[in-house]
């Protein structure tokens, strides 16, 4: 989907109307943000729709309205597009030497474009911000992997982390207490299986499908709870260029994900063709006991199906730690940009305390942690479910491959590692072996 600013606005106007209690134009002449009247010039921002979240689509299409308001002087051109369209789109253009002058972009695709060294620096303090704004894994996936400078070459816009959501109906019927959590993934596995023998359900979701973000971003929080890793990312500092997957700790997540598949049977049979929407579906309709969401999955599946009772906990942990992969997007500025006063004057928009919140949608999290205490934020939090817990899971965060090979090795690699194991191909140990051996020949090229 592409969409001029103008289209996407009138798109969203029946997302806006859905969601009367949010202000329109809300908090920005509170007081945390003063916006610069006079302002001349030209800006061009690209970003990608938060549909099919209709609160995030509706918060979107207030902010790009109200912004070019509040700057009459400034000739602003904004484009939105989908998702799946953004990307191939910033490819195309950067790679001729053009592109807008803001645009942000999923933290896995900030890797490549800042190795490709398109992205101009960005000065915190020039929008009145300092790096206790922002969490430091939001801060490392705006850096050079290995810059003793620390230049970011961006800014984060949003975070997010995902957290273990069960039905305590389930629970019960398998006579497992259904306010208490899975402490640790060994624990998880043995209530998934208690559940299926119990009362014929899955367990737990397990996502494994091929080429798919979804899996090893369930995946690769076991991996390090175990102390497994896919390079250094474990280690301060991380310098991403010693590969660590045949590890011990990836082997033993392999070995749970095995136990829950072939050993116990306690998952669903469909789980090497499933993402997490299949999950999503089981789940709603009873099929499945646990899995691993965000607050939107917790708050969706309750609106869908109001009867089921939900319970929220940390994700487990493991001998080694308790982890998360660290979700989110950047925003990012055009090398080359002659225009920082304009760019700087939208920044400190987007990242002002209620609109930073209201833009985060309900699919993430404002990363400027300001927010996190703003009338916006309150107002949201009556709108998730569990978000409090995706709060207290966010610190124990870590980062996806911020290498410009990272897509392949996270949406390739990972999942045909599991998939060998799962389908009895190999062992676990040759799994992880063959997975290592794939990264340093990506890693060469």
């Amino acid at each position: 989907m592409t969409m001029t600013r103008r289209a996407f606005v009138e798109a969203a106007g029946a997302a806006l109307a859905a969601v009367g209690t949010m202000p329109v134009r809300g908090w920005a002449a509170a007081g945390d943000y003063a916006p610069r009247r006079d302002l001349t010039g030209e800006l061009t921002v690209w970003d990608w729709s938060a549909a099919p979240d209709t609160y995030g689509v509706a918060q979107q299409q207030a902010f790009y309205h109200w912004f070019p308001e509040q700057h009459p002087k400034l000739r602003f051109r904004m484009t939105m597009y989908g998702y799946t369209d953004m990307l191939p789109k910033l490819e195309v253009s950067y790679r001729g030497g053009g592109g807008p002058d803001v645009a942000r972009t999923a933290i896995a695709w900030s890797s490549r474009f800042i190795a490709a060294d398109v992205f101009q620096p960005i000065d915190l303090a020039r929008l009145g911000l300092s790096a206790k704004n922002f969490w430091p894994q939001a801060l490392q996936t705006v850096q050079k992997p290995g810059d003793p400078s620390g230049t970011l070459y961006g800014i984060p816009s949003n975070n997010e982390a995902m957290m273990l959501v069960w039905n305590k109906a389930l629970f019960r019927a398998a006579g497992l207490d259904p306010a208490k959590t899975p402490d640790t993934w060994d624990d998880l596995a043995s209530y998934s299986k208690r559940i299926h023998d119990k009362t014929g359900q899955a367990g737990f979701g397990l996502v494994a499908k091929l080429n798919n973000g979804n899996t090893p971003f369930r995946f690769a929080p076991v991996m390090w709870a175990y102390g497994g890793s896919i390079f250094d990312e474990l280690a301060t500092p991380t310098t991403w260029k010693k590969v660590g997957i045949d590890g011990p700790g990836t082997v033993a997540a392999l070995d749970l994900y095995n136990r829950l598949f072939n050993v116990d049977k306690s998952v669903e049979p469909s789980a090497l063709n499933d993402a997490q929407a299949d999950v999503a579906t089981l789940f709603l309709g009873g099929k499945v006991a646990m899995m691993i969401a965000h607050p939107s999955d917790a708050a969706q599946a309750h609106s869908l199906n109001p009867s089921i009772e939900l319970a929220a906990g940390l994700l487990p942990r493991g001998p080694a730690r308790r982890a998360v992969v660290f979700g989110g997007s950047n925003i990012h500025v055009r090398k080359g940009a002659s225009n920082m006063d304009q760019v700087d004057e939208f920044l400190r928009a987007y990242e002002s305390p209620n609109w930073n919140a209201r833009l985060a949608g309900l699919g993430s999290n404002p990363a400027n942690r300001v927010a996190e205490h703003a009338p916006a934020q309150k107002e949201r939090d009556k709108l998730l479910l569990f978000n409090d817990v995706t709060f207290e899971m966010i610190q124990y965060g870590v980062n996806v491959p911020l290498v410009a090979q990272g897509a392949h090795i996270w949406n390739e690699t990972i999942p045909t590692m599991i998939q060998k194991v799962l389908l009895k191909q190999t062992s676990p140990q040759q799994a992880a072996a063959e997975a290592a051996a794939d990264v340093r020949q990506v890693m060469r090229a």
